[in-house]
């Protein structure tokens, strides 16, 4: 009889240790970057980097809900001519100008007198119209419509 509650004892123990085996691991810290206030649904099948094409280079991309990186300061009446490498599913998009296209648009409450846009299909220019900053938004467009849209990011005009 002490056998049979031993051995139950040992089975219940193990048991036990397992089970806090993986709450331990499921209760590891997030990472900081996983912090952040998720109010918005970014999706995280999208990869999104932004491109100065003056100096071919990205100067900025998405990590699910937020920026890394910043974009160029842009000189008052001139334009940053910017482009996007983009995968969705793991694909590249073509931004082509018909069916895939790059966009830009004012974030909400943002100061729609520093900056204006030329949209070109595969590139966008943010053009400097007064001293300032304001927060805009890239756009993924599919035939027209908005297909992704990414958090704000500032952009600066001296």
């Amino acid at each position: 009889m002490i056998k049979k509650s031993l051995w139950l004892v040992v089975v219940v123990l193990v048991g036990m240790l397992v089970l806090a085996g993986c709450e331990e691991e499921a209760a590891e810290p997030v990472d900081e970057q996983e912090e952040h206030d998720h109010d918005h649904d970014y999706d995280e099948d999208i990869t999104f980097e932004v491109i100065d094409r003056s100096e071919d280079e990205v100067v900025a991309y998405v990590h699910v809900d937020h920026w890394h990186g910043d974009l160029p300061e842009v000189e008052e009446g001139d334009n940053l001519s910017l482009g996007a490498y983009i995968l969705e599913d793991e694909e590249e998009v073509e931004l082509d100008g018909d069916h895939h296209a790059l966009g830009v648009d004012y974030a909400d409450g943002a100061d729609q007198d520093v900056v204006s846009f030329d949209l070109h299909g595969d590139h966008v220019h943010i053009i400097g119209e007064h001293e300032g900053s304001a927060d805009v938004v890239f756009q993924l467009l599919h035939d027209g419509a908005v297909d992704y849209e990414t958090p704000p990011i500032s952009v600066k005009v001296e």
